[in-house]
């Protein structure tokens, strides 16, 4: 993902419920058992409308909304209108949070009608056994069956064996390096080698603004390798020394032959939106992305 250094700030009005999930983000709520427990009690929030389009299961992931917290950027994924959402680690660590909350943030998305369809960490290529099966166990408390992340491929070989024995999946997301990094998966080529040295466990949470970016077909991609893809990034983005992110149909990332593919081969994944753009409120900009998505498939 880009590094944004810019610092957005969304501010609007909340209610009573509102005011607690502040609370909760800023970490009051979390050293009061008592308050979490009230905060549990209340009843559940109304559902969004579900944001399965054309058959496509439409998700976002939270690294959208990574200037705020992880309850203001729930709020905004509710009220945009997504039933689904990626969870970003920079919001919610598995080496810093208990498995408590882990449970709590679990039923937190499930109150706003946000079901958690994957858990993204990234995984340090000095990770212990014990560091990497702690990432699975996070999952499995958030209720996922699927780990994104960017990984060496050094790694693989003991991620291929945690995922066989914790029976999850590793999306491996790809990144633009310029010039390429043999060590990192950033190519059509990269997914190709580990896909040939690992189990069917080990598949690619595609990025595809990344993938056209360096220079690959992401069409292509999805009709030769649709059996290995576990989850999607939808990004529009251009490549060079520097890539750029777009907001959805301004870039030259192909994302309606992208959609049109992927509905056509009935995945069952999410297809989670990933905003980028700089200086960009990012609710108007996921918002106008998932409009651009209801449209592409319309």
């Amino acid at each position: 993902m880009t590094e944004i250094t810019r610092r957005a700030s969304i501010r609007k009005a909340l209610g009573g419920a509102g005011v607690l999930a502040l609370a909760c983000g800023s970490g009051v709520l979390t050293r009061d058992p008592l308050a979490w427990a009230s905060l549990l009690a209340l009843p559940a929030a109304a559902k969004p409308p579900s944001s399965v389009v054309g058959g496509l299961q439409i998700g976002c992931m939270t690294w959208s909304f990574r200037d705020l917290a992880l309850a203001e950027a729930l709020k905004s994924i509710a009220e945009i209108g997504f039933s689904t959402a990626e969870l970003w680690s920079g919001h919610l660590d598995p080496f810093k949070a208990s498995d408590d909350e882990l449970i709590r943030w679990k039923t937190r998305f499930a109150n706003a009608g946000v079901n958690l369809t994957s858990y993204f960490v990234d995984v340090r290529k000095d990770s212990s056994d014990k560091q990497i099966s702690r990432c699975f166990e996070a999952g499995r408390r958030l209720g996922v069956n699927i780990l994104s992340g960017n990984l060496t491929k050094a790694l693989l070989p003991r991620i291929d064996q945690a995922c066989q024995e914790h029976k999850m999946y590793v999306g491996l997301h790809n990144e633009v390096y310029n010039p390429p990094l043999p060590s990192e998966v950033g190519s059509a080529l990269d997914y190709v080698e580990v896909f040939q040295k690992t189990s069917h466990w080990v598949g690619a949470t595609l990025d595809v603004g990344h993938l056209y970016a360096a220079g690959d077909d992401p069409v292509a991609f999805i009709r030769a390798h649709f059996n290995r893809i576990v989850s999607i990034h939808l990004k529009d983005e251009r490549g060079g020394a520097r890539t750029t992110d777009y907001p959805f149909g301004k870039g030259p990332t192909p994302l309606g032959p992208i959609l049109h593919a992927l509905q056509s081969l009935q995945f069952k994944g999410s297809a989670n939106i990933e905003w980028g753009v700089e200086n960009v409120d990012p609710a108007t900009g996921v918002s106008d992305a998932l409009g651009f998505v209801r449209r592409a498939l319309a």
